[in-house]
């Protein structure tokens, strides 16, 4: 579906290079900066709920089986070898990665249900109810200390997942329907789609460097994994909010152009 997604996204990239527009600057480091630094509004919002996305899901995915060792288990693992707190923070490691594989499959399946979902629900919609479900997932899983309510809850970690590995591209493509977004080569302000993708990829790293050096910290001032879980809930909230009230989701559509005056008949047709 993202390839579909992009294809279509390259081609009509490739219809407004054919309209006029064929020459391109060569890429620089000033070019690629000021790319950047002029993002578009829409885009800037899409990049941050999609950092916000990212940063919320990699807090949970890092510490999951720390926090069931831990917290669901009521492990140790600074504890002897031979002692049960340790071994219970095996048992409980070993069961996190139990509820990785039902995030795994619930990805999966929903991955290939959320074309067909699109098609009944608004993308405001899908992106509201993935944020949503991780932030009560999480925070739920949070609070419980039942095994099975905890596990079951992994499949919401699978609907964020694969809303973050799809409906950000589908609505660059979107975006890329209004001659406005794209912009002008004559102007200086023609943007690439290449670019405009890996601003959305990078966020993932972006969100990865944050978690790496402020969860060592959160989970220290609590004590136990629960902090990261905490983060996840809250972040997730946050772009629940975000993508309802910032993200765009509709562009003017690109108007029909004129025919040039070459290509007017000279005589009116009978």
């Amino acid at each position: 579906q993202v390839a579909n997604i992009l294809l279509n996204g390259v081609k009509y990239e490739s219809e407004l290079n054919g309209s006029g527009e064929t020459s391109e600057q060569p890429l620089s480091v000033k070019l690629l900066c000021s790319t950047v630094c002029q993002m578009p509004k829409a885009l800037r919002n899409l990049c941050i709920n999609h950092f916000l996305g990212w940063l919320s899901f990699e807090g949970m995915l890092l510490f999951y089986t720390d926090f069931m060792g831990e917290v669901v288990f009521q492990g140790n693992p600074k504890a002897p070898h031979n002692s049960d707190e340790y071994q219970k923070y095996n048992a409980g490691v070993t069961m996190g990665c139990w509820g990785m594989c039902i995030y795994a499959f619930s990805a999966a399946f929903y991955s290939a249900a959320l074309e067909k979902l699109e098609e009944r629900f608004s993308t405001r919609t899908l992106y509201f109810v993935a944020y949503l479900a991780f932030g009560l997932g999480t925070g739920l899983a949070t609070l419980s200390r039942n095994v099975y309510v905890v596990l079951s809850l992994c499949a919401t970690y699978g609907i964020l997942f694969a809303t973050l590995c799809t409906l950000p591209y589908s609505l660059l493509c979107d975006y890329y329907q209004c001659r406005e977004f794209v912009g002008s080569q004559a102007e200086g302000t023609r943007r690439g789609m290449g670019v405009d993708i890996s601003l959305l990829s990078c966020q993932y790293f972006l969100a990865q460097i944050l978690v790496a050096l402020a969860m060592g910290p959160l989970t220290a001032a609590v004590g136990s994994a629960s902090g990261a879980m905490y983060f996840a809930s809250l972040v997730s909230f946050l772009g629940c909010l975000y993508s309802s009230l910032c993200v765009t989701y509709e562009l003017p559509p690109t108007e029909e152009l004129p025919p040039d005056e070459e290509q007017r008949p000279l005589l009116p047709r009978a």
